[in-house]
């Protein structure tokens, strides 16, 4: 069970959230929700150990998290606003160089095949649109196996079809012992999980 306890965030002396607690378990699926500002993408940041909190702790089971933080971010995967891909590399190399990171080459043509993405394998990334370039990058999270999920509006820029197939891989991720928590706007996937409004906490 991941645990937070009593986190604040505190930039340039404004309060962006404070005294935020929740828990969520293996399984499960928890929807961040709240205006622009509110410190969705900061919280998801904290979660994934880029940034600090002012105040408050993590908790995997009954152990903070900082005192196993290499392990934790090993199985956990952070999907952010930006795609992090290299644009001068193909979809299959960007895929392949990560895997290699995670040595989970073997399942990059089923993270090809899930998003449909084949027939792209060889092109540039810098070519493609920005809907499937957001493919790209979900394909990440099936190329290197994790067992929690962070992801920051992961539906931006996807046509309806992409966003069913994240949809499906969601549950089914859920399903098989996974935990995710999604900041989003888009009311498509409030389904699926109960929601926590951060500007509760504001």
């Amino acid at each position: 069970m991941l645990t937070i306890n009593n986190l604040s965030l505190f930039k340039d002396h404004k309060k962006i959230f404070s005294h935020l607690g929740f828990s969520i378990s293996i399984s499960s699926a928890l929807i961040i929700t709240g205006k622009n500002g509110c410190g969705k993408t900061s919280l998801l940041k904290i979660l994934a150990g880029i940034s600090k909190p002012t105040e408050g702790e993590i908790l995997w089971g009954d152990v903070n998290v900082e005192n196993f933080r290499a392990d934790f971010n090993g199985d956990t995967q952070f999907l952010g606003h930006k795609n992090f891909l290299k644009s001068e590399l193909t979809v299959l190399e960007n895929l392949q160089f990560y895997a290699r990171l995670a040595d989970t080459e073997t399942v990059v043509s089923s993270a090809l095949s899930f998003f449909k993405l084949q027939e792209f394998s060889g092109e540039k990334v810098k070519n493609l649109s920005a809907g499937w370039q957001r493919r790209v990058m979900l394909a990440k999270l099936l190329a290197c196996p994790a067992t929690i999920w962070l992801l920051d509006e992961p539906s931006n820029n996807l046509d309806s079809a992409g966003k069913k197939l994240l949809h499906g891989l969601i549950k089914t991720r859920v399903k098989e012992d996974g935990l995710v928590i999604i900041a989003t706007h888009d009311e498509a996937f409030f389904d699926l999980g109960p929601k926590l409004n951060l500007e509760d906490y504001s």
